[in-house]
């Protein structure tokens, strides 16, 4: 009982641990990944809309507390043709599925666990999250996650789409 109470407490406290990085409004790396239809996505494929990638995992706890957020983010802003790709970096693609389908994400989820492209987007930490504007330049990253986190992407999400208009 004690243990659980020390790793709870443990990804609470991790959760708390944010940042943010404003980026060189620099050409996103592409990238091209299956989702878990097995349909090959790029994100050039998204020019013309503001794409939010949330780089996650099913082993990590401050993963899971950001996902609900992620999604009720995502309903709230697909009518502003806000994309939203599920980066998964699990390295078995069986579980990142069931996982999916029992938490009935809407957004598409891709299987990154196997690529270069956490790498190439310098992904520190789990969650991460990148704003790309529609013209395909990343604007803005935030590692971590806590419950106040949202009200950033928010104002992020206006930045880009009033650069879009």
């Amino acid at each position: 009982m004690r243990k659980a109470a020390i790793v709870i407490t443990a990804l609470f406290l991790m959760a708390g641990c944010t940042k943010s990085r404003t980026l060189a409004s620099t050409a996103a790396p592409d990238f091209e990944l299956k989702d878990l239809s097995g349909n090959k996505v790029t994100l050039a494929q998204f020019r013309g809309h503001p794409v939010m990638l949330d780089f996650w995992a099913t082993w990590c706890g401050p993963c899971l507390m950001a996902a609900p957020y992620v999604e009720a983010f995502y309903e709230r802003h697909k009518k502003d043709g806000l994309v939203t790709l599920g980066m998964n970096v699990d390295d078995d693609p069986s579980v990142v599925y069931a996982f999916a389908k029992r938490m009935k994400i809407p957004y598409p989820v891709l299987f990154a666990g196997d690529s270069s492209v956490a790498a190439d987007y310098r992904i520190e930490g789990f969650p991460s999250f990148f704003f790309i504007d529609a013209q395909g330049n990343a604007d803005q990253a935030f590692e971590g996650f806590s419950p106040e986190m949202p009200d950033a992407w928010e104002s992020e999400l206006q930045h880009l789409l009033a650069k879009t208009h």
